[in-house]
């Protein structure tokens, strides 16, 4: 059985104006002292929470403002290396040769750059022993090797004489 005849005689409310406001007013005197004594201490006590909360908010807002200012500053930093790296990167660019704006030499030149830098670092991984200066140093030593022989055998032919 349904009951129809239980039907609101009001619109269901939409927005907030729809709502009836209804002010009451009650005068202090007419309110028992202790229960003014607890009003005044829960408001106290509200109060205190609502300044608590909006100061550590605000604690919590200025350590963020200063966080991101810190790294707003390492952004701009860095913005500031790689644009000097690419400024360099495109005057060597220039001096070699190449037109800035062909993109097949700049990619040929990376790829260069790109070896160069591999094969550098696979020569800082060698065990001395294989280091390319290596040869020139074990050259240089015979050659002083050689040529301290030959100061001997000089100062022997000329002692024998």
């Amino acid at each position: 059985m349904i009951m129809s005849y239980f039907k609101p005689k009001v619109q269901q409310p939409q927005s907030a104006a729809n709502y009836i406001r209804t002010n009451l007013e009650v005068l202090a005197k007419d309110i028992h002292p202790i229960d003014q004594i607890e009003l005044h201490k829960q408001t106290g006590e509200m109060v205190y929470s609502t300044l608590a909360d909006k100061a550590m908010l605000a604690h919590k807002l200025q350590n963020s403002l200063e966080n991101t200012s810190a790294q707003l500053d390492l952004e701009k930093a860095s913005s500031m290396v790689k644009d000097n790296r690419i400024k360099s990167l495109e005057d060597i660019i220039i001096e070699l040769g190449h037109d800035p704006k062909d993109a097949k030499g700049i990619k040929a030149l990376m790829r260069k750059k790109e070896e160069d830098i591999v094969a550098l670092r696979k020569q800082l991984k060698m065990p001395p022993s294989m280091h390319p200066k290596i040869a020139d140093v074990v050259q240089q030593k015979s050659k002083e090797d050689m040529m301290d022989l030959l100061m001997r055998l000089n100062e022997r032919l000329s002692e024998t004489k």
